[in-house]
């Protein structure tokens, strides 16, 4: 077979995305019908290794990450080149659907709310084309189906136990979210953080529970945890620079009894999260949390336990895959709807376990219709997932695997 170039390497990339569109929004919507939440996922992984097994040249790696998660690997039919991760998450939300469809959730409770049905079903389309034009590539390409993601879970046993970044070794690693503020069709790239750092805190105050017409004779953790919250701003303007993409959130409160209304009680307690660009930006924000809250209660003579975690690092873009990536994706997609978004996005994603090992670069495709200027968001019962942006999606994973594998965009790599 005579070898193509480039651009018809593109064109056949385009042409197979299109003619399998009707088969990928057939598997999205039978993956739609069937959530299943955390790591244990079998209808989903049997759906995913089903299609999977029907792709020639895939070697299919069945039951990883504890049971639900798939590991296919394809070698390029040229031999020597990069070796090129393309992954999706495959769970699912604790919701009740709201959207009446021939093929809403069979599972109730349970529905894909963020997407990854949609995740899922580009990644097997990626697999199909690449496998179509699998003469015209060398090196090796890891398609990888996570679990969990949506707890925290699966990339740290994928790579830790499974070592799917070992070999071959993963030279780089690529994602994608479908992005409901996005127009269909168009695909922002952030240029440094596609998502932040993840910590948490829980602050418990202990006072002295008493009469509430005699206050004085209490010590008041709610006056307390009050002045905590009232500080937290300046924690974020004056301890941390204003160049640093940073948010801390109280998300609950709790003290008392709601059917007591007499009575100071004896704790209070709150908590919520922090995001950061930078885990070192997420480190000062919970020590000075710390040291303001004890010296609140040292003023009302309360005692404080404050708990801090640290749940992951941001997921940062590659700057030198950036360019590459962005040219790629314009390919396919042309290159006035393909854009670099300059703003830290501070949500938390587990696709973080694989790029602080490897050079990476995650992407928001866009799945808001051109004729909706506003869609329900990510983690919505409403939430509604565009099929047309399917093969799209499919051809642009194809296209970062191609270059990758071929080196035609890697600058220090």
């Amino acid at each position: 077979m005579a070898e193509l170039g480039e651009k018809t390497v593109m064109e056949r990339i385009k042409k197979t995305a299109k003619e399998i569109e009707p088969e990928l929004i057939e598997i999205r919507r039978e993956l739609h019908q069937y959530p299943e939440l955390g790591m244990k996922l079998p209808k989903t992984h049997e759906i995913i290794s089903r299609e999977l097994r029907k792709i020639p040249g895939l070697l299919v790696q069945e039951h990883k990450a504890g049971g639900s998660g798939i590991i296919a690997v394809m070698r390029g039919g040229k031999g020597e080149g990069k070796t090129v991760l393309l992954r999706a998450d495959i769970d699912a939300l604790p919701l009740e659907e709201k959207v009446e469809t021939q093929y809403r959730s069979k599972n109730p409770g349970c529905m894909h709310a963020c997407g990854h049905d949609g995740h899922a079903s580009w990644l097997i389309g990626a697999a199909k084309i690449l496998s179509e034009i699998r003469e015209e590539w060398g090196g090796c390409i890891k398609f990888v189906f996570q679990p969990g993601e949506e707890v925290g879970k699966g990339a740290d046993t994928l790579i830790n136990e499974d070592r799917v970044l070992e070999s071959p070794g993963v030279d780089m690693a690529f994602a994608a979210h479908g992005w409901p503020s996005i127009e269909s069709g168009r695909i922002g790239i952030a240029r440094r953080c596609a998502f932040g750092g993840v910590g948490s805190f829980r602050v418990k105050i202990t006072g002295q529970k008493g009469h509430a017409s005699w206050p004085e004779q209490a010590i008041d953790p709610i006056a307390a945890a009050s002045e905590i919250y009232q500080h937290i701003p300046a924690i974020l303007a004056r301890k941390i620079s204003g160049t640093e993409s940073k948010v801390m959130s109280v998300t609950y409160m709790q003290a008392g009894d709601p059917g007591v209304r007499n009575i100071i009680p004896g704790i209070c307690e709150f908590g919520g999260t922090m995001r950061a660009a930078r885990r070192e930006t997420l480190e000062t924000m919970g020590r000075e949390l710390e040291k303001e809250a004890k010296a609140v209660c040292d003023v009302y003579g309360a005692l404080c336990d404050v708990d801090v975690q640290i749940h992951g690092s941001a997921v940062e873009n590659d700057a030198n895959l950036l360019d590459g990536v962005r040219s790629a994706a314009a390919k396919i997609c042309g290159s006035e709807q393909v854009y670099i978004i300059e703003e830290d996005n501070l949500g938390g994603e587990n696709f973080s376990e694989y790029s602080r090992r490897v050079p990476s670069v995650y992407m928001f495709i866009g799945i808001r219709p051109a004729d909706q200027k506003e869609i329900p968001g990510l983690h919505s019962p409403e939430y509604r997932f565009d099929d047309h942006v399917l093969s799209k999606a499919a051809g642009v994973f194809a296209a970062i695997g191609y270059y990758g594998c071929m080196r035609y965009y890697l600058k220090s790599i």
